[in-house]
């Protein structure tokens, strides 16, 4: 009937962070019906009227006024972190309003939360897409894609390449991981990892060495494939060094409330995110291996733009897919919702198996210090990032 709402329009979430800006600039430029929200007024309402998009100031904590702003929505891209604190307010109000629901998150914890309400997912009849950005689509459908060469794969490892840079938003969600322990999955179940030393993969650039990290694909992969083994590397570049020798020397302090408001104060040091110049110049790569019972693997690697513009092509594109649907998911990873190849249908991605390599030349050195590095490097060397814990000690280890 006339007048009645469409529930085909998108709302993006956090439209006014670093990630969340991309996006709603890519979706205006694509003319897209989405509607921008957040909790931030002042920082909501010139972004909608820069983009000529409408705009909802609406926060996470209040159940009532979020479920209203979702009235004619057919599916929320959720961008605001750090998810383990946003996601299940946002979740509640979808389920509660039959929304789609959408996020950009990487964390395993997030991911497992999701999963023990699978049943009520399923029950609402909505579909959700969680790490619908960098983390997890392209990594998902490519461990989709080498365990697929394997009437049953028992192994997956994979390494990512090329992701020097990160935003404020990525950042203030990373410094809740330091000194945590590093997992993986072993036999189905999440584990720390007993083994942290570093191993050679070739992206094509010759071997680097890569050591292993908590990343979504560890919880993911998982439902996408069946595989219980599961471990997730990244290039050793300086300023992971950096964080990680950080991380070892001062865990407990960084445990500490202390410590975690010295690091989200460090954190507005480094710039809000890569500069479209650099966005522009920079490449990342995903190597991905399956390994069956008798010993035989696959290997594959796949390449995509900057890991904030396919953050932003791949969330619009998965929200946008899933208003067309015919029959709600339930709850599902990329791959389980759009196959292997949806991920090399968005612009700029390629997937080649691994004996068609050729190494090349290594075009990333990161033997300069980027800003991140050097921003780290400050902070540590003038000494205000613990300054003020000398004389609180005792409080700095607990």
């Amino acid at each position: 009937m006339p007048g009645r709402p469409s529930k085909s329009r998108l709302l993006l979430y956090g439209a006014y962070g670093y990630t969340g800006r991309l996006t709603a600039e890519l979706a205006a430029a694509r003319k897209l019906d989405v509607v921008l929200a957040g909790r931030n007024e002042d920082a909501l309402l010139p972004l909608g009227a820069r983009l000529s998009l409408s705009t909802r100031v609406v926060g996470l904590n209040d159940p009532g006024q979020l479920s209203a702003a979702l009235k004619d929505i057919a599916c929320v891209v959720h961008m605001a972190g750090p998810f383990a604190n946003t996601s299940a307010p946002m979740l509640n109000a979808c389920l509660a309003t039959h929304t789609n629901y959408i996020d950009v998150t990487g964390e395993i914890e997030v991911f497992e939360t999701l999963w023990s309400r699978e049943e009520e997912i399923r029950r609402a009849r909505i579909t959700v897409v969680p790490g619908a950005g960098f983390d997890v689509v392209p990594s998902d459908c490519l461990a989709g894609y080498v365990a697929s060469k394997f009437e049953r794969a028992c192994s997956l490892v994979m390494a990512l390449r090329g992701l020097e840079s990160a935003s404020q938003g990525t950042l203030r969600t990373a410094i809740r991981q330091v000194s945590k322990p590093v997992l993986c999955r072993r036999e189905g179940t999440i584990v720390p990892i007993e083994d942290r030393s570093a191993r050679s993969i070739n992206f094509g650039y010759g071997d680097e060495p890569c050591v292993p990290v908590s990343w979504g694909d560890v919880a993911t992969a998982f439902h996408s494939t069946g595989i219980g083994n599961i471990t997730v590397y990244f290039r050793r570049t300086k300023l992971f060094r950096s964080a990680d020798i950080v991380g070892r020397v001062f865990g407990p302090l960084l445990r500490s409330r202390l410590g975690q408001s010295a690091l989200a104060a460090m954190v507005r040091r480094f710039p809000e995110g890569p500069s479209q110049a650099e966005r522009n110049g920079r490449r990342s790569t995903i190597w991905a291996e399956a390994i069956d019972p008798l010993g035989r693997s696959f290997k594959a690697i796949l390449c995509t733009p900057d890991s904030y513009d396919f953050a932003a092509n791949s969330a619009l594109e998965i929200s946008s897919r899933i208003v067309l649907l015919p029959v709600p998911l339930g709850l599902v990873t990329p791959f389980q919702a759009f196959g292997a190849d949806f991920v090399v249908s968005l612009p700029g991605c390629s997937r080649m198996d691994i004996s068609h390599l050729q190494t090349e030349s290594n075009s990333q050195d990161d033997d300069l210090p980027s800003q991140e590095l050097a921003a780290l490097r400050a902070a540590l060397a003038d000494g205000w990032l613990f300054r003020d814990c000398s004389s609180q000690s005792t409080r700095c280890r607990n």
